[in-house]
């Protein structure tokens, strides 16, 4: 599905990868494996702060995407990380709004 991904965007503890859709609404996927993660508790709070950033900060895009979240190793260290998520998300609503 994303071989052909539009957008992406990257720092050391995550990777975002979109295309616009034609859905008229937003899709979220995330990766958070245990390789990039090892503890369960912290993979859900990653995931947790993943869905509560794409909420509040993409609720009002003009462009609808899809987007993909994968971690890395970094992302379970990363102190940061609410940070990294919303200035992510934000670019990448840039990016797509500026683009079509």
């Amino acid at each position: 599905m994303f071989k052909e991904c539009e957008f992406r965007i990257g720092n050391s503890a995550l990777l975002f990868l979109a295309k616009p859709n034609h859905q008229g609404f937003n899709r979220l996927g995330m990766v958070v494996s245990k390789k990039s993660v090892p503890l369960a508790v912290h993979r859900n709070r990653i995931k947790r702060q993943i869905r509560e950033t794409f909420r509040t900060i993409l609720t009002d895009n003009p462009v609808s995407l899809d987007i993909v979240v994968l971690t890395r190793a970094k992302a379970g260290s990363a102190s940061d990380l609410g940070y990294m998520l919303a200035n992510s998300f934000e670019n990448l609503s840039n990016q797509a709004a500026g683009k079509t």
